[in-house]
């Protein structure tokens, strides 16, 4: 039995071209697209103008662009996955959680070639509605997520997969992940740069201050000092 597990996150602008098999794509051999099956009761366009619409009217505002209203979720399936074991998962997750699928899409034509043998990547894509009645974000913690998990491969008759495996990142996960952790490398970097150039800028000011105070007379055996006291500190 194979293992199953589902990848949400926001949808993407082109999500309906690719799941209406709009436009070519090489991984796809189009021979095998009439096994593919499509169950929608809503554009992704139309739902978000409602959206917008229903936060407008609940807060007086206009939706934030950053906002992630509408969300997608890639699921691994099997070739035998019916329409009917997903719309099952669908349904059961507006009643857990209150999300509620408009669009549901079965690809079992993409793959690839592998040793002159082809490699199906058999998926379905579910597109969810993740608001609330006022047309604000519905919020699902790590144990909602890991529960949806459950409910997935028990509606699917499959095995559960592990969520929490670096291999089930997608690629923007990763990338995400690769680039906050260079930030915050560089931060640091910078914080450290700074607080060197904050101490030698009071040296040198308290030197010039001193300098004045002692006279002209003074002025170079007192830099001969700091001069030295500077080489041999850890800055």
């Amino acid at each position: 039995m194979s293992a199953t597990s589902i990848n949400i996150q926001p949808v993407k602008g082109g999500s309906e071209i690719h799941n209406f098999r709009e436009k070519e794509l090489s991984y796809v051999r189009s021979e095998l697209s009439h096994l593919n099956e499509s169950w929608t009761i809503d554009s992704i366009s139309s739902r978000l103008d409602d959206i917008k619409q229903r936060y407008q009217n609940a807060t007086g505002q206009r939706m934030q662009k950053k906002a992630t209203p509408i969300r997608e979720g890639v699921i691994v399936i099997e070739s035998g996955t019916s329409m009917d074991q997903l719309r099952d998962f669908a349904t059961r997750c507006e009643a857990e959680f209150g999300i509620k699928a408009f669009q549901i899409h079965m690809h079992k034509d993409e793959g690839h070639m592998n040793s002159k043998e082809w490699k199906p990547n058999l998926h379905a894509h579910i597109v969810f509605d993740w608001t609330q009645k006022n047309g604000k974000s519905i919020k699902l913690n790590r144990q909602d997520m890991t529960k949806m998990q459950t409910m997935l491969s028990e509606s699917l008759g499959m095995q559960r997969g592990k969520s929490s495996d670096r291999e089930h990142l997608n690629a923007i996960q990763f990338k995400a992940e690769q680039e906050v952790a260079k930030i915050q490398k560089l931060q640091k970097e910078a914080k450290s740069i700074e607080v060197t150039k904050s101490v030698k800028s009071t040296v040198f000011k308290a030197s010039e201050r001193i300098r004045d105070f002692v006279g002209a007379s003074s002025r170079k055996s007192w830099s001969a000092c700091v001069f030295w006291s500077m080489s041999d500190s850890t800055i």
